[in-house]
């Protein structure tokens, strides 16, 4: 049974945060999200809080695992195309790297990057980067053709208006994947925009 879009998103009231999963009040019904370590840590009880969310069906059990962004999500579930990569080896590599960190590793073929995951061998990292190189090869951008001026002044006008650091970064990241293009110092204005009404979709 596929199960993934069942619950694709969540959004209301955080009631209990543990080591990697929250528990999220939504309409009166608590949603247990497995979440990378990072995220639960930031996070406490009363947040209002927008999980974008994968549902894994199997037959002992349904488990919905949560993330800050859809390309996180979409990351996700695309890990889970390799040969015998399941959920918890997928949420490993997201809980070290950000989505653009991965796709970065895996088109450049580093394996010594995946490899320094827990859990995660030299015979699963060079399977992950076989069966996905080609999908994150050409014409993928890596983080430091997307760096310059511009990347700092967008960060530092959305922090500007209330967003926390990693925020600004997950949304400028989600911009740029949606761009088309290596931005300039004049795309600023229409960048800050693009990440401005992404977050508006969100709230």
């Amino acid at each position: 049974m596929e199960g993934r879009e069942v619950i694709a998103q969540l959004t209301g009231s955080v009631i209990d945060v543990r080591l990697n999963r929250l528990v999220v009040n939504v309409s009166g019904l608590g949603y247990e999200v497995i979440v990378a370590p990072e995220l639960a840590s930031e996070t406490k009880i009363g947040d209002l809080l927008t999980l974008h969310t994968s549902l894994v069906v199997r037959e002992d059990a349904w488990t919905l695992y949560g993330f800050s962004s859809t390309d996180a999500k979409t990351l996700f579930e695309e890990l889970q195309s390799v040969t015998g990569i399941g959920p918890k080896v997928a949420s490993a590599l997201l809980a070290v790297y950000s989505p653009e960190e991965l796709k970065s590793a895996i088109a450049s073929q580093d394996n010594a990057a995946l490899e320094r995951v827990p859990g995660i061998g030299k015979k699963v990292a060079s399977r992950i980067i076989l069966e996905l190189k080609d999908k994150f090869g050409g014409g993928y951008r890596t983080k430091s053709s997307l760096s310059g001026p511009w990347r700092n002044q967008v960060i530092g006008a959305l922090t500007g208006l209330g967003y926390s650091a990693k925020e600004a970064e997950t949304s400028l990241d989600e911009v740029l994947s949606e761009f088309g293009r290596t931005p300039s110092n004049e795309d600023l204005p229409e960048m800050l925009k693009m990440a401005l009404a992404r977050s508006r979709r969100k709230n």
